[in-house]
Formats: C-alpha cells, sequence, structure tokens
C-alpha cells in the first residue's frame, strides 16, 4: 500500500513542478519521510527530480 501512496503522490507532484517549475521537494519530501529514514527520503526526493528534469528536457527541447 505504501508504494501505491508514494507512487500517486510522486507522479502528481511531478507533474505539478513540471507545469508550475517549483513545489517538487516541497510537497514529496515529507511524504517520503513518513515511510524512509530522512538521508533516504532526501535521495529518493533527488532521485526524483532527476527524473523530472529530464523529461523536461526531452520535452522543451525537441
Amino acid at each position: 500500500m505504501e508504494i501505491i501512496i508514494i507512487s500517486i503522490v510522486a507522479f502528481l507532484t511531478a507533474i505539478l513542478t513540471f507545469f508550475s517549475g517549483f513545489g517538487l521537494g516541497t510537497l514529496l519530501t515529507p511524504v517520503f519521510m513518513l515511510f524512509f529514514p530522512v538521508d533516504i527520503a532526501i535521495g529518493l526526493c533527488g532521485l526524483v527530480h532527476f527524473a523530472n528534469n529530464l523529461l523536461f528536457i526531452k520535452y522543451y527541447y525537441v
């Protein structure tokens, strides 16, 4: 159940960040911290940031 909640929140905040340009770390890090230790939560948030940036580069510069 946790993986479903985390996946949905990560997807929705990534979409929000894609259009607005901010908010991913603000919304996603606390949700990750509910399920993981702080150091793991920050690392996972960084991975989501990286994936979101790859998506942005793919669709923005093509």
